[in-house]
């Protein structure tokens, strides 16, 4: 693993997304361009892990934002589970003018789905905007994907700087809103619910299991396959 930035050790408002999708599409040059405002125009493939941080006001609240980059090639494919596990946030990348990048994303995404939460956040990104006259994946294709699974799409260029913010900016304001959702029915909820001492600080923490498990746990009640 290795960082440009230091991890916080304490952040009231700390979330964590994870940017993910085939080589090439432009995740690191989107992380780059949102947390310095830079594009790199021959920047390399990122092996292994890497995260960037940033601080940032959320309706007038501020947060931390700790976004983990993963390596694109096929053969970084099996990313640790904790890289997904405690994510409030996953980026699905492809490339507008790349058709297998699209195609293959299905496969990160079944991938987050066995370790993410239940209550993370997905977003669809189609970057490389700027490079629409070689456009190979329509936006009526990706909307559909997107809809289909429970999220929104955005397409981006990393180059031009092109609704990158806003792509990041609606995510965290999705976190966002789920975790005062959250924090308003905690006391309706006692079950699965812990508090962990900090001091003079209590930190309530939910106990809650990966999707694909909850999944197959319905599938069963059901009798459904």
């Amino acid at each position: 693993m290795s960082s440009s930035d230091e991890i916080p050790i304490e952040y009231e408002n700390l979330f964590k997304l994870v940017i993910v999708g085939t080589s090439g599409v432009g995740k690191t040059n989107l992380l780059t361009r949102f947390c310095d405002n830079e594009f790199l125009s021959s920047s390399m493939s990122t092996i292994g892990l890497e995260f960037r941080t940033k601080k940032l006001q959320i309706k007038n609240v501020e947060v931390m934002a700790q976004i983990w980059d993963t390596a694109g090639q096929e053969k970084f494919r099996a990313i640790p589970p904790t890289t997904y596990r405690g994510s409030h946030g996953v980026i699905l990348t492809y490339a507008i003018n790349d058709m297998n990048s699209f195609t293959g994303l299905h496969a990160w995404y079944e991938i987050a789905l066995q370790y993410c939460l239940t209550d993370t956040k997905f977003l669809l990104v189609g970057n490389k905007k700027d490079l629409d006259s070689d456009r190979a994946v329509g936006f009526e294709l990706a909307q559909k994907y997107a809809k289909e699974h429970g999220m929104l799409l955005i397409e981006t260029s990393a180059k031009s700087s092109e609704n990158v913010e806003l792509a990041f900016i609606t995510l965290l304001k999705q976190i966002f809103d789920e975790q005062i959702l959250k924090n308003n029915q905690i006391n309706d909820e006692n079950q699965n619910v812990k508090k962990v001492s900090n001091g003079s600080n209590s930190i309530v923490i939910k106990s809650e299991k990966p999707k694909r498990e909850i999944r197959e746990e319905r599938k069963k009640e059901t009798g459904c396959c």
